[in-house]
């Protein structure tokens, strides 16, 4: 099968050293694990203030598209940056 062309291939955790390495670049998702830590950290130190924050706590991600997906119709989807 041919990538993107007969499927689309979609990877986890944007990790560039093996999504840039991938042939074609691999489309991924960011799920901005930085970000997720500090939060986690801020929420923690709160909690430990007394300043508990209960409930489900949501973080954005983002879909980083590179060569080895296309847009439908079969154009290539453009890349973007990182």
């Amino acid at each position: 099968m041919r990538i993107p062309d007969d499927v689309a291939l979609v990877g986890f955790d944007n990790w560039d050293v093996m999504a840039l390495a991938c042939q074609p670049p691999l489309t991924s998702v960011d799920m901005d694990l930085e970000g997720l830590g500090r939060a986690a950290a801020n929420l923690l130190l709160a909690a430990i203030n007394g300043q508990p924050t209960p409930g489900r706590q949501t973080h954005p991600c983002r879909l980083v598209v590179r060569e080895s997906t296309a847009a439908p119709g079969g154009w290539p989807a453009r890349s973007s940056s990182r």
